[in-house]
């Protein structure tokens, strides 16, 4: 048997394989930026943001290696931040995440919430009640930015 032969067809395969899930990616991507970042100016990073009601939402475009991508709300005064993770294949179910800034106690809290943006976690569920105003707020911008009903 010729190695040589076989060798360049494992060669082609993976190529083609990896070209085809590169153009996948890119027009997943492609749609991704097209639904969520209208409006936005693109910045240096390749990523997008815009300012509403004092607070950056950020729309990412995910590397090459993910599946998911991510929409994030940032409310720098309050100190709380919606992450969004919008998955470019298979599903259209999104999850939710809240980094909270706790000053009093010095610490960074990440919580994975439902889509309610609660948290079954009873040591985390205090810590998004004293935040819930700033919650509120959040809420309310991206229902407006990007239709999502919490």
């Amino acid at each position: 048997m010729n190695y040589k032969k076989v060798f360049l067809k494992i060669m082609i395969g993976i190529v083609g394989i990896f070209a085809l899930y590169f153009g996948i990616h890119t027009y997943a991507n492609g749609q991704l930026v097209k639904t969520y970042a209208k409006g936005f100016e693109q910045n240096p990073l390749g990523d997008y943001a815009k300012n509403e009601s004092d607070m950056v939402l950020t729309v990412y475009e995910a590397p090459l290696f993910q599946t998911y991508t991510n929409l994030s709300v940032s409310n720098s005064k309050e100190k709380v931040d919606l992450i969004v993770w919008v998955p470019l294949f298979y599903s259209k179910e999104l999850s939710y995440g809240l980094i909270v800034i706790d000053d009093e106690n010095n610490a960074t809290y990440q919580i994975e919430v439902n889509n309610h943006l609660e948290t079954d976690d009873e040591k985390y569920k205090h810590i998004l009640q004293k935040k819930q105003n700033a919650i509120n707020e959040i809420k309310s911008v991206a229902k407006k930015e990007w239709g999502l009903n919490f």
